[in-house]
């Protein structure tokens, strides 16, 4: 694996965890099953410089052009690149659907749309939401065999993505059981970027899963579970994140930093550094939506980090 050398000053160093390709705890609200640790403190949350990540942000345009003079060395192993990818990929889905569950809480179903740039809004998260599916499921199909699924396994061998609290605030949208105003004109493209978001789901599924068979599936025969707040708390502490009453502000940092780090390897690394498995057909009309997902994922990085700064400010 090579580094690769920037030429921009503008961009800084890696600056995320304790050396590149480290990871971070996340600190969401509780939600759902998932609840605070009762009388402890909030763990403190890593400042971050708002104003200067979305400029570095649109200098890196999600990873497709290498800005600043900065030399990111290589991960020690393709492991610790992948692991990084899904777990940090992760995160950032996790703070996304945070997000997204807040505009959806300020229009209910049976209320008025809302206007042209809470829609854009939603829509640049669920394409977000997308562009992390394939950055997280970037590592080749047997990595993912020996390394992600089995550390999967051993947290429970029913270990399911059904599991992760923050997605209940999301869940209808994402299903296509919804609110009204979602049928409407000028909500087309928030439905364009779910069908897109399913497309995506389905050939990450399929190419890191060719039986078809998650971990839940595999186990329910023997020991069916059921979302509770034990599984939350499986689920969250698998994926390094902690509960705390933070707020939103403080979501959109902790996001915005990792949007950084996810730029930076890009840059480095490209999205399929090891290739992919196998061609997309884009003769399909599935296949052409994943296509374009992936290469327009440094585009969307940059939108989500516009649209999250926006959060930052406001709710500081």
């Amino acid at each position: 694996m090579t580094a690769a050398t920037l030429t921009d000053p503008r961009v800084q160093a890696w600056d995320f965890g304790d050396f590149p390709y480290g990871l971070e705890p996340l600190t969401m609200p509780p939600t759902g099953d998932a609840r605070a640790v009762r009388h402890a403190a909030a763990p403190d949350v890593p400042d971050c410089d708002v104003d200067r990540v979305c400029a570095e942000l649109r200098l890196l345009d999600g990873g497709r052009h290498g800005a600043g003079r900065f030399d990111l060395p290589p991960a020690s192993t393709y492991e610790q690149l992948f692991w990084f990818r899904w777990i940090s990929g992760h995160q950032v889905t996790f703070a996304l659907w945070r997000l997204m569950g807040a505009l959806l809480a300020e229009y209910p179903a049976d209320g008025p749309a809302p206007g042209g740039a809470v829609l854009d809004r939603l829509e640049t998260y669920v394409h977000g939401y997308g562009a992390m599916l394939l950055y997280s499921g970037s590592c080749p199909r047997d990595l993912y065999t020996t390394l992600i699924r089995p550390a999967m396994f051993l947290q429970h061998r029913g270990f399911s993505g059904t599991w992760a609290p923050d997605f209940r605030q999301v869940r209808s949208l994402l299903r296509g059981r919804s609110r009204g105003w979602l049928q409407e004109d000028d909500a087309a493209g928030v439905r364009a970027a779910v069908e897109a978001h399913r497309a995506i789901h389905e050939d990450v599924a399929a190419r890191l899963v060719p039986n078809g068979r998650s971990l839940l599936q595999d186990s329910v025969a023997e020991a069916p579970v059921s979302p509770s707040e034990r599984t939350s708390v499986l689920y969250d502490n698998f994926f390094m994140t902690l509960r705390a009453p933070v707020t939103d502000a403080a979501v959109a940092g902790q996001l915005l930093r990792r949007l950084r780090a996810v730029a930076l390897d890009l840059a480095a690394n490209g999205l399929y550094p090891l290739g992919r498995d196998e061609a997309v057909d884009e003769t399909q009309p599935e296949g052409a939506m994943v296509a374009h997902g992936e290469r327009r994922l440094g585009t969307v990085v940059t939108a989500v980090g516009s649209h999250t700064a926006d959060v930052a400010w406001r709710s500081s």
